[in-house]
């Protein structure tokens, strides 16, 4: 009789106004979508939504993005039914933002007990993801599970039931379409890899010295420099 209140998410909104603007024939194939930054006065938003948006608008093959050139409505479009199903797959996922925003709150607080808590076994194996995610640098999808990797195992360094269940959860956002679709453009970025790999180094550097404050100073601004990153904040 009774369904759950959804709080819709403002991403959506705004692919549901650029998914009406097409309808309504005041958006048609070929046409350029406003910059980013105009987009985000025109919407009245963070920068941070309409770059989710953008990015949720590619997946549903209603937008193509053109390296320097700007996000474009493509020629052929998909039709509407399998962009309605996968506008529901997407209305499912978690926010990039809220997901980074999480991390920054519960990540920065995991390292620091790692760096207070960690084995000889647990640096081991943080250690092992590093060093594959240098072996695959150039392999964007290897590299993101590595990296993924990489953030459990400091989870598990903290010897913490709870908050290793809550990583196990945030790590399964960065599997989702919205969030891989972001961070792969960034990856891809020259210099882009190598610098998330000399953060990670530096973590673990911190967890090896025991010194729990850098840690979490180290990890803190590895989450704040990825926020800048995938999403221009």
């Amino acid at each position: 009789m009774f369904e759950k209140i959804k709080t819709k998410k403002v991403y959506m909104v705004i692919v549901e106004q650029i998914q009406s603007l097409l309808k309504e024939g005041k958006l048609k194939p070929g046409d350029k979508l406003p910059s980013e930054q105009a987009l985000t006065e025109k919407f009245g938003t963070s920068r941070a939504s309409v770059r989710e948006a953008l990015s949720a608008l590619e997946i549903l093959g209603v937008t193509k993005s053109r390296a320097g050139k700007g996000n474009f409505i493509r020629d052929d479009l998909n039709s509407p039914s399998s962009c309605k199903e996968k506008f529901k797959e997407l209305e499912e996922e978690e926010s990039p933002f809220e997901i980074l925003e999480a991390r920054k709150a519960v990540e920065t607080g995991i390292a620091r007990l790692a760096a207070n808590k960690a084995t000889g076994e647990d640096i081991t194996g943080i250690e092992k993801s590093l060093k594959n995610m240098q072996k695959v640098i150039n392999n964007i999808p290897e590299v993101m599970k590595f990296n993924r990797e990489f953030h459990i195992n400091i989870a598990k360094a903290a010897h913490n039931n709870l908050l290793f269940s809550m990583m196990i959860y945030l790590a399964d956002g960065l599997k989702e379409e919205l969030w891989i679709n972001l961070k792969e453009k960034s990856w891809a970025l020259p210099g882009r890899p190598q610098k998330y790999i000399r953060e990670h180094t530096e973590i673990l550097k911190a967890i090896k010295n025991k010194d729990s404050e850098s840690t979490y100073k180290k990890m803190y601004e590895h989450l704040l420099g990825v926020e800048k990153d995938l999403l221009g904040e």
